[in-house]
């Protein structure tokens, strides 16, 4: 994959989670990783279009209750409906800007609903590549990455 294929994906990802929720991020180190994903909540959402393919959001439960936290403008404790609900909404606003940014290179792509996943061996591809955006006291938002080419 090249890396003007997941350059938007870096770069949508850091820039919803700066304006939306004020979280800075550095990129980690980039890799090649294979399924499973660990204990880990993971949002997928489809991407249909000229690029055909899937992102996947990957985190710990405590950076899940940060960004719900951040979503609803109020401590979350509790990975509950709503607050499950607000980090997917975050991950769809992503992968929206995503979308945008990719679409501004001449591609036409669309997303599909996000889905939630706490079943670690539920994910549709096995081999991807992995961002790792990290923010404070090492915390690590990953962004894994299929395109079908």
């Amino acid at each position: 994959m090249n890396v003007e294929i997941i350059n938007p994906f870096i770069q949508g990802a850091k820039q919803i989670l700066s304006n939306v929720c004020g979280i800075y991020s550095k990129m980690g180190q980039v890799s090649i990783k294979n399924k499973p994903f660990g204990e880990k909540i993971n949002i997928t959402i489809g991407i249909i279009g000229d690029l055909k393919g899937y992102v996947n959001y990957s985190f710990s439960s405590d950076v899940a209750l940060i960004l719900a936290s951040k979503m609803m403008s109020k401590e979350i404790n509790i990975l509950d409906n709503i607050s499950k609900s607000a980090i997917c909404e975050l991950s769809n606003i992503i992968s929206g800007n995503i979308a945008t940014l990719i679409f501004n290179t001449g591609r036409n792509i669309d997303i599909t609903t996000p889905k939630l996943s706490e079943d670690y061996n539920n994910i549709l591809f096995e081999k991807f590549i992995s961002i790792p955006l990290e923010f404070e006291d090492g915390k690590v938002f990953e962004v894994n990455v299929w395109i079908e080419e």
